[in-house]
């Protein structure tokens, strides 16, 4: 993670009215600026510790807040290899004419996501500033492939929900899973701004924050809502804080975001798995899908699987599915993508809905044709 200037402190600065105006305030007080976010019209910024409070108190200033810690959100690498649905199930070209933008470590040029053609169609790196793909972590090459991955190494055998899709990278976070929500932020202006450009129909943020109800501000809600407004379908991670109840990470938390939990290959809910209710009290998650023993790409071999477990896993898996609608319903807006999903979720019995939303969505309920 990039360090902070020494006696600095690092905000998210919103105006009260232009972004021009904040940007006098803090160069006035000897700040300096990493990032400009019009999409949100905020600043990301980092201020001398003596000038915060001069900021604080400025009349250009609407709201400010904490560039938070965020961090990817897997349990642990599984010992147990499996597929993470049946291996016959999925087309080689569902999700095909629509893309996913993946925020996370990375991606390294998997097999399965460069042959038979390469669909990384593009990678943005917000950390070491690289021009060609690659993940120092594994955790974004993991998540991408339960998503798009194509089963090109494994005969077809190991694929994601949406193998016909297409696959921009951001990495936002560090060698070692963590970031800052200035560089996820940022990602997101830049998927803001290139949507159109690469066919970007879903965000998936395998990725959090804890949630506190005393935030009056929080960056990655108002950033995920942001690309929810501007037509995008985002996917969250609940969380792995489970099993206490308001355990739900940050941007999961968003009201407009398909929030994932985790389900096991019995139809349980884990212990790690986060719970609702979400702070402003909505039930969170909104479904649950395969999360435990997840069998996807691995970083360190072109050819290669690893499984690993948490709702980082669990997102994607529902993320390939709500590419696969956009392919099959291309004016499909992201709440109709969200609500048509949890419409198929299949309740568990005897499980209260902040534990698994509407239930267990799995890739064998999404419907052979689309419905409009």
């Amino acid at each position: 993670m990039k360090q902070k200037k020494h006696g600095s402190r690092p905000f998210i600065l919103y105006p009260r009215q232009s972004i021009d105006s904040v940007r006098q305030c803090v160069l006035e007080n000897f700040g300096s600026i990493k990032y400009e976010l019009p999409f949100l019209n905020a600043l990301c910024v980092e201020i001398p510790e003596e000038k915060v409070g001069a900021i604080r108190t400025s009349q250009r200033i609407a709201m400010m807040s904490e560039d938070i810690e965020v961090s990817k959100l897997p349990v642990e690498t599984a010992s147990c290899q499996r597929p993470f649905h049946s291996p016959a199930y999925v087309p080689c070209r569902r999700g095909e004419g629509v893309c996913l933008a993946v925020i996370d470590t990375g991606v390294a040029p998997h097999y399965d996501l460069i042959r038979p053609f390469n669909r990384i169609l593009h990678f943005e790196d917000f950390v070491n500033g690289k021009k060609q793909p690659y993940d120092d972590d594994g955790h974004g090459t993991h998540v991408a492939g339960i998503a798009v991955g194509n089963g090109y190494s494994s005969g077809g055998k190991y694929c994601g929900t949406a193998p016909g899709a297409a696959l921009v990278s951001l990495k936002a976070l560090d060698g070692e899973g963590n970031g800052n929500a200035s560089d996820i932020l940022a990602a997101m202006q830049w998927i803001y701004e290139n949507h159109r450009r690469y066919h970007i129909r879903v965000v998936n943020l395998s990725l959090g924050v804890a949630s506190s109800e005393r935030a009056q501000i929080d960056p990655l809600v108002i950033g995920a809502n942001a690309l929810v407004c501007a037509g995008l379908c985002v996917v969250a991670a609940a969380g792995n804080s489970g099993p206490e109840r308001k355990s739900i990470t940050s941007p999961g938390t968003s009201p407009l975001v398909l929030t994932v939990g985790s389900c096991d290959q019995k139809g349980s809910i884990p212990t790690f798995s986060s719970r609702g209710p979400a702070p402003a009290g909505q039930v969170k998650p909104d479904v649950v899908a395969p999360g435990v023993d997840i069998l996807s790409l691995a970083a360190q071999n072109p050819k290669s699987y690893i499984a690993q477990t948490g709702t980082s896993m669990s997102s994607p898996y529902v993320a390939g599915l709500a590419l696969d609608y956009c392919a099959r319903c291309p004016g499909a807006h992201p709440l109709e993508i969200k609500s048509a999903l949890m419409s198929l979720a299949q309740p568990l019995q005897g499980i209260g809905e902040n534990d698994q939303g509407c239930g267990v969505l799995s890739a064998e309920a999404l419907p052979t044709k689309a419905s409009g």
